[in-house]
């Protein structure tokens, strides 16, 4: 059965109906103004756009951007129901021959692409040293982009590498409130503003201003200066930076966390734009449509492969109810949880458990939940447990005494 929302911006078809369905001629044929049309079916979200921003930009050309904004013909896909994978996607270390993920697509239709093609050029034999990305937000580097970190590329697509400042001013987005929904990343999960509720369980009100815990390196660079950079850690390269985990962190490598939104009352797990480096996450934390890598379109670069990552199988595509045949016992907990399962069939799809802490930090991770989880070490508190069932996810509270 289908389910389509519709998101038309900048065109006279705002306030389309719901049911209508996505006509990717009419956003296409758009040459002029902004037109988006986001569609779930099954298991798949479709992003039609034409990309032309919505919002005030610079002048381009520029001095460091040689390029004009013109409008694209962009479908991008992603699962509409997306799950954690066992690990992390990062953003320039591509797929087989396609190098680049884009990290996703704002509402507006606009791609958040924060890794720039641009990397450090031996002085003796001019060659490319690909180990070394410059960071395009760094003031030691100049590729034109404009007030919302944005630049274009050759083509005429004109995409964010930062804060868009603009487009989050047209959302009316402030420390008072909780920020709405800005985009999605390549795997289907959501993404935010800055100012999230500090509480990941929603129990509390208070909005804080997620922070990242990236931070530049110490020290000096191990080049030479000329097969590759030295001198000290300043943010001109994207490798100049780390994730340092610390007890204040709220947000993961991926600037993403776990928690309650108010677009999902029971919890996701969601990534943030944060005010300081890496300003929009450089890694994915489910699993990447290739419909986000960029590459030569001969080697299937910037093709969907949503039918084998998205499908929903039918024990499912009924989280409520698997909800109901999933009981975590004891609870409250002292030293080993058990998972019980009241239907054999849920038990057997199970592929892993992961445990958050009320922050969102993951403490443990699980795959065979067969014969009970160890908690002892856990300090008493409350904690999620993130059920894996096949390609759903469901979540459990439970409380370490």
């Amino acid at each position: 059965m289908m389910r389509t929302i519709v998101a038309f911006v900048g065109l006279a078809l705002v306030g389309v109906s719901a049911q209508s369905q996505c006509d990717p001629t009419l956003i296409f044929e758009n040459t002029t103004t902004n037109a988006v049309c986001v569609s779930v079916e099954g298991a798949v979200r479709t992003v039609y756009t034409n990309a032309l921003p919505d919002h005030e930009t610079g002048v381009f050309p520029n001095a460091g951007n040689p390029n004009a904004i013109k409008a694209q013909r962009i479908t991008l896909t992603m699962c509409a129901e997306p799950r954690l994978a066992p690990s992390k996607t990062v953003l320039d270390q591509g797929s087989g021959s396609c190098p680049f993920w884009v990290f996703g697509v704002g509402i507006n239709g606009l791609e958040f692409d924060p890794i720039a093609n641009e990397f450090f050029r031996n002085s003796s034999s001019g060659q490319l040293n690909r180990s070394w990305n410059l960071n395009a937000l760094s003031p030691n580097v100049n590729l034109g982009l404009d007030v919302n970190q944005a630049h274009v590329q050759p083509n005429g697509k004109y995409h964010y590498h930062g804060n868009p400042i603009k487009f989050i001013e047209s959302l009316n987005i402030g420390p008072t409130a909780h920020s709405p929904i800005i985009g999605y990343a390549a795997d289907g999960f959501p993404m935010y503003f800055r100012y999230v509720y500090g509480d990941p369980t929603g129990g509390l009100t208070a909005i804080i201003d997620a922070s990242s815990c990236h931070q530049l390196k110490e020290g000096v660079r191990p080049g030479d200066g000329v097969s590759a950079p030295n001198g000290t850690y300043d943010g001109t390269y994207t490798q100049d930076y780390e994730y340092v985990a610390r007890t204040e962190c709220v947000l993961d490598e991926c600037n993403g966390r776990f928690g309650v939104t108010p677009e999902y009352p029971n919890g996701t797990y969601y990534y943030v734009m944060t005010e300081t480096f890496p300003v929009i996450p450089r890694c994915l934390s489910g699993y990447p449509d290739k419909a986000f890598t960029i590459g030569p379109p001969q080697m299937g670069c910037a093709t969907s492969n949503a039918s084998q990552i998205c499908t929903v199988s039918g024990i499912e595509s009924d989280p409520a109810a698997m909800m109901e045949q999933i009981e975590i016992t004891p609870n409250p907990v002292l030293s080993r949880l058990s998972l019980r399962f009241h239907s054999p069939d849920i038990e057997h799809h199970v592929t892993l458990l992961r445990i958050f802490d009320i922050e969102g930090r993951e403490v443990a991770s699980i795959r065979d939940v067969a014969n009970g989880i160890d908690v002892s070490t856990l300090l008493s508190g409350t904690y999620y447990a993130r059920v894996y069932v096949g390609g759903a996810e469901i979540t459990k509270v439970f409380v370490k005494r």
